[in-house]
């Protein structure tokens, strides 16, 4: 059964307080497009990221806002700041970089709350019972083209839709893109 490939760009995701300390008070995020899964969406918004001199601009935001304020980079922002983010699942941010997020209206520090996101796959309740996976379970893929990518981890929960995400970084030096498929080795 073939798994199709969504390919992660470097984005911010942010609490309410960091959206309006960058914004404003009670601001509301604009979507521009939504994204596969459940209720997340690209934003109109984007922001800066800064370490000391250096800047990257028009970073996404997506929404909406979570528990908790992540950066995922890819290596290559890693090396542009000089810093080493580590690369780990979604909300693993203990002892991760930090970044300065600044917007229009303020500056925020992301202070541990930066990481470089890990290959894995979203799988539904669903998914996990027809793959006969488990939630956090890593496998390896296998492309199109016959290349193996290790170690992707299964993450599942109510907002999950079956689909791969890999960095950008790594896509790109595999020939993976969006809309490729892989299937679990």
């Amino acid at each position: 059964m073939k798994i199709k490939v969504g390919v992660s760009n470097h984005h911010v995701h942010l609490t309410k307080e960091a959206l309006e300390i960058l914004f404003g008070k009670d601001y509301v995020l604009t979507k521009k497009r939504d994204l596969i899964q459940k209720g997340q969406y690209a934003c109109e918004e984007t922001v800066i990221l800064k370490k000391d001199d250096k800047i990257l601009e028009h970073i996404r935001i997506i929404g909406p806002c979570r528990k908790y304020t992540q950066v995922e980079l890819l290596d290559r922002d890693n090396e542009f700041f000089g810093i080493n983010a580590p690369t780990r699942k979604s909300g693993v941010l203990e002892n991760s970089e930090t970044l300065t997020i600044v917007g229009p209206k303020g500056e925020y520090e992301a202070k541990s709350m930066v990481i470089v996101s890990d290959t894995h796959i979203h799988m539904s309740a669903e998914d996990l019972v027809t793959f006969n996976k488990m939630n956090d379970e890593v496998v390896k893929v296998i492309t199109d083209n016959n290349i193996i990518i290790e170690p992707v981890h299964i993450k599942s929960d109510e907002t999950c839709v079956l689909e791969m995400h890999i960095n950008k970084d790594i896509a790109e030096s595999l020939g993976v893109e969006t809309g490729n498929e892989v299937k679990i080795c």
